[in-house]
């Protein structure tokens, strides 16, 4: 059975082998990308831009409810400090939900490992705004060709062990554990149980690190992409959903944010 429509809305799947080589190439950026602020300012083409916009729309969200949006900009129209000189800036906003920020993390860190596939370059970006101010503002990502390789081997990815972002065993959870995050937090904890994986999160990093960096539940999300990606890889079902029971107790420091199945 074809699992490829689980994760991408409308899309045929059926027809096998061009959407696993679709799938595949976000597999593979996991363990090679390498965020950069070394962009070529040379703007995508508009073809593939378009193709971009396409792929955004066709990954199904972590939660139906949670209302997301985007806007591609160039650096006339944002602001922030250090500021990398890309060509393109993704603007990601959205309406108050509890899970907002975590589904945004989960449905944008899909574009960043297509860009990735195409042979581009992103950085997250949590100091960027829109130069109009927009209330339902959460996050950018700043992308491009890069100007030299933003690439590097599993090795050279400074994360914690899976002893201390997980319990339990699960051959999905290398992949979550390779995720990007703000100021390098990685802020997660799954607890495998059986086939099912309870996932939890870090509020506040603490101290400094608190105070300059807030959004670890979006840094979470983006680890559940990865999650999700390496299941669908392996053939495995994603359906996340948050219960009120029936899940085990955090580690101290962390609070339950839902439960893969």
């Amino acid at each position: 059975m074809c699992l490829y429509g689980s994760l991408y809305a409308g899309i045929d799947c059926c027809h096998g082998v061009c959407q696993r080589r679709f799938l595949m190439d976000l597999y593979t950026p996991i363990f090679t990308r390498a965020s950069t602020r070394k962009f070529d300012p040379s703007p995508l083409p508009a073809d593939t831009l378009s193709q971009f916009e396409d792929f955004i729309s066709q990954v199904k969200p972590l939660l139906p409810d949670v209302k997301l949006e985007h806007r591609i900009v160039s650096g006339n129209d944002v602001k922030g400090m250090a500021l990398p000189k890309a060509p393109h800036f993704l603007l990601i906003s959205g309406r108050e939900h509890p899970l907002r920020n975590t589904a945004a993390g989960f449905l944008y860190q899909h574009a960043e490992l297509w860009l990735y596939a195409h042979g581009y370059a992103t950085r997250w970006l949590g100091g960027v705004k829109p130069k109009q101010p927009d209330p339902n503002h959460i996050i950018g990502m700043a992308f491009g060709k890069p100007t030299e390789p933003a690439v590097r081997k599993p090795e050279d990815f400074k994360r914690k062990p899976l002893s201390e972002i997980a319990r339990g065993t699960d051959s999905r959870l290398e992949a979550a554990r390779l995720a990007p995050s703000g100021m390098n937090g990685q802020p997660w904890y799954y607890i495998a149980d059986g086939n099912k994986i309870h996932v939890c999160y870090k509020p506040s990093l603490g101290g400094l690190l608190g105070k300059m960096y807030n959004l670890t539940d979006l840094d979470v999300g983006i680890s559940l992409c990865h999650l999700a990606v390496a299941g669908e890889h392996e053939g495995k079902s994603f359906r996340f959903t948050v219960n009120k029971t029936g899940f085990p107790a955090p580690p101290a420091g962390f609070v339950y944010v839902g439960t893969v199945e």
